[in-house]
């Protein structure tokens, strides 16, 4: 865990963001649709693009008008068996910047993600920035 996070902090060091207009996703956007199966790769996350997200999988959905689907742990315990929860989140896109705020088991979280490659299968992102607040 502590390799991964540490990843996260030399990514959030190496990537600039540029000032673009904002948009939200109408339903022709690419990113438009559900993600699971993560994959860690150095710095990187590779997530598969799926029908719908699975059951006790983590896994989130883009839809249309900035609404965000995360399903993900429902409790602090990471060890299997896993039982997740979905939570619900609002997210917006800056050109190949992702902000999201999302709720999570002890608060809410607020994740930037830079997309690395998007296309109908595949979508790997860098993470940016992260942060949690409790309540």
């Amino acid at each position: 865990m502590k390799k991964i996070l540490l990843a996260l902090f030399v990514v959030l060091a190496m990537v600039s963001c540029r000032k673009d207009e904002t948009h939200v996703a109408n339903g022709n956007d690419t990113l438009i649709g559900s993600w699971i199966n993560p994959q860690y790769s150095d710095t990187l996350v590779v997530y598969s693009r799926a029908v719908n997200l699975i059951e006790n999988e983590i896994g989130f959905t883009f839809q249309a008008r900035d609404k965000f689907i995360y399903r993900q742990n429902s409790g602090w315990c990471g060890t299997p068996p896993i039982t997740t929860a979905d939570y619900d989140g609002t997210w917006t896109r800056n050109d190949s910047i992702i902000n999201i705020t999302v709720g999570y088991w002890g608060g809410t979280a607020e994740y930037t993600w830079k997309i690395i490659k998007l296309d109908d299968q595949e979508l790997v992102i860098a993470v940016v920035k992260l942060s949690f607040s409790q309540g």
